[in-house]
This record gives structure tokens, sequence and C-alpha cells, in this order.
């Protein structure tokens, strides 16, 4: 007498095979595409870099990587439109990732989509572990005009990266658009006085002092990485800033870090 679960083995056998011719058939070019793409971007040029990454989506074993490293080409290459296209596909396909999160919240910050930025930038801050995220909030807080909000977003991206001096500076001109003109002089004071500080930090150091009513103060700060020239054009420039009475005008014009 035949067992009636004598074709069992036939059956998992038939649904294995069902399942398998199921699965995207890969004949190399997503890996090569990849490759070449990463080549290229570690070469500099992000531009032929982020037009394999975009084929290597098109391939029927693409993962979610080709979106995001497309994505990262772009803004790379300054096309944050296409950069948000493609982050939004890496969300598409995984909508908790963490990197496109970030993605496309810098990629919005970049269009002046701040409402949206905000949005996407508190959702990849989440997990408390991305300094990057908190300090990119602070960036569109303060071009949304909130410099309180903003201060907020520095300090907890300084909780997670306290050394950063890009970060610091930001902290120091939200102080100083707040109208806290004391915190914002310790801040800035303790980035000038840092081994690792850079003409871009002096520039942020001149703004302060200039923003906070203490021009005359910079007779005795040390600007070695700053020309006389660049100097004078700062001067003048922090003072044309100095003048705005809207802050979110202000911080247009300050050129804020968003640790790119």
């Amino acid at each position: 007498m035949t067992s009636r679960f004598a074709c069992t083995p036939l059956l998992l056998a038939t649904i294995t095979l069902a399942s398998c011719s199921n699965q995207p058939v890969s004949d190399g070019s997503y890996q090569r595409y990849m490759q070449l793409a990463g080549d290229l971007q570690k070469g500099g040029d992000t531009g032929s870099a982020a037009a394999l990454y975009e084929k290597a989506t098109q391939e029927p074993d693409a993962r979610i990587e080709a979106w995001l490293k497309l994505g990262q080409a772009r803004l790379a290459s300054g096309d944050a439109r296409a950069a948000e296209r493609a982050y939004l596909q890496a969300l598409e396909r995984m909508p908790d990732n963490t990197a496109a999160l970030l993605g496309v919240g810098t990629a919005q910050l970049r269009q002046g989509k701040l409402d949206r930025a905000i949005t996407s930038l508190t959702l990849a801050s989440a997990g408390n572990d991305h300094p990057e995220a908190f300090n990119r909030q602070g960036v569109a807080q303060m071009l949304r005009g909130q410099p309180a909000a903003a201060q907020v977003a520095f300090t907890q991206s300084l909780v997670l990266a306290p050394t950063n001096l890009d970060t610091q500076c930001n902290l120091a001109l939200a102080y100083a658009l707040g109208g806290q003109s004391q915190r914002a002089l310790q801040t800035i004071k303790t980035v000038s006085e840092s081994p690792r500080v850079q003409a871009s930090h002096q520039r942020n150091a001149l703004l302060v002092m200039v923003l906070t009513g203490r021009e005359e103060d910079l007779k005795t700060q040390s600007l070695e990485d700053v020309t006389p020239r660049q100097y004078a054009r700062l001067l003048t420039e922090a003072r044309r800033i100095k003048a705005i009475q809207d802050p979110a005008t202000q911080a247009r014009e300050l050129g804020l870090v968003d640790s790119r």
C-alpha cells in the first residue's frame, strides 16, 4: 500500500525550484558597476560614478546600497534634487534606513526644503548615534530663523562628537544670533584655542566677535590663516550681516557648515 505522504519530497523540491526561479538572475553586472563607480568616486569623478551607480540600480539584483551610493555621489556633485530622488528610492525599499533618512534630509536641506529636512533629520537622529543628523537639524533651524531650536540640536550633536570644531562654530553663531553673546564668545574661544583650528574656523570666530559687538577685541585675536586682504573682506561682510534684522536672512548669509 502506497503511503499518502510518499510524494512529499517531490512537492518540496517543486516548491524550492519555483522559489529559486523567482529570484533575480545575476550576470555580475551589478557588482562590476558598483566596483567601477566606487573607484571613480575615490578618484574624485563623482559625475561618472553617479552614472554607473544609476546603472547599478537598474540591475535585477540591485540592493539598497546602490541607491545610497547614488544619492551620495549626486550630493557630492552638487545635484541635491537628484540625490533626494535616489535616497527616496532607498526609503521605498527600507523605510527606517538611517543612512537614507540622513541623506534625504541633507538633500532637502541643500534645496531649502527646511520643514521636510527637519522631519527627515529628526527621524535619522532617533537612534541618537548620528551627530551629523543633529548638526544638520541645527543648520535647518537656523535657516528657519529659530536660533534657540538650533542651539538644542547643535548641543545634542556635540554630546556625540564633542571635538567637532565645525559644530562648535555653528553653536557659537546660533548663540550670537539668539542674543546670547557671552555663551557665543565662550564657545568660539574653545574653537580658537584648538590646535586643529583652520581658516574656516577663524572666519567664524571673526563673525562671532562682530555679531556680539566685540569687534574691538579682534585686535588681540590671532588669525594667522587669514590674510590681511581676506580679513578686510570678512570684516566688511560681518558688519553687513550684523546689520540685517531678520535672523533667517542672517543665517543664510553666514555659510553654516552641515558636516558634509
